[in-house]
């Protein structure tokens, strides 16, 4: 499997994922999304909103090489089913990038100052599977929240991703 493989299946494995994630989170209602659980962004809903203001971020970096500044207050959607919307449309757009004809941007690299300060030097391939990497983290904080409340978030096994383009 080459890079661009891995970011088609990664893709497809996302937005599956996020579409289990946001079916379960509508079962709970917005009371029980917003209630803090002493998550690090608080609640389920400031979680969500995290992981597509994050995506927009790295999308920007992988397209462009650039991101404006970080501001962990960003509220994308205040509203759920406008934060469904966009997530569904962020996911198409992760898989029109990863399916586009034109790789040169993954010998690019991009100058990125981590929140320790230090400035690096990074092939913006390694964005691209941050930018994987970082949901995964981010949805298990909330299937871990969800579990508590009962609901059962089922598989998450990257080879079991129905249609997976292999």
């Amino acid at each position: 499997m080459n890079f661009n493989d891995y970011g088609r299946c990664m893709a497809t494995y996302n937005s599956w994922q996020n579409g289990v994630l946001f079916d379960l989170c509508a079962q709970i209602g917005d009371e029980e999304r917003r209630r803090d659980r002493n998550m690090f962004f608080g609640s389920i809903h400031n979680t969500l909103n995290h992981l597509l203001y994050i995506d927009l971020r790295i999308l920007g970096i992988l397209k462009t090489g650039q991101a404006g500044t970080y501001d962990a207050r960003t509220i994308v959607a205040d509203d759920f089913e406008d934060l469904r919307e966009q997530r569904i449309a962020m996911d198409k757009e992760i898989s029109a990038f990863v399916d586009a004809t034109d790789h040169a941007w993954q010998d690019d690299y991009r100058e990125l100052m981590g929140l320790d300060g230090v400035t690096r030097k990074l092939p913006r391939q390694l964005f691209l599977m941050q930018l994987f990497n970082h949901q995964t983290h981010h949805r298990s904080q909330i299937t871990s929240e969800l579990h508590k409340v009962g609901l059962d978030y089922g598989i998450t096994d990257v080879p079991l991703t129905p249609d997976l383009p292999l």
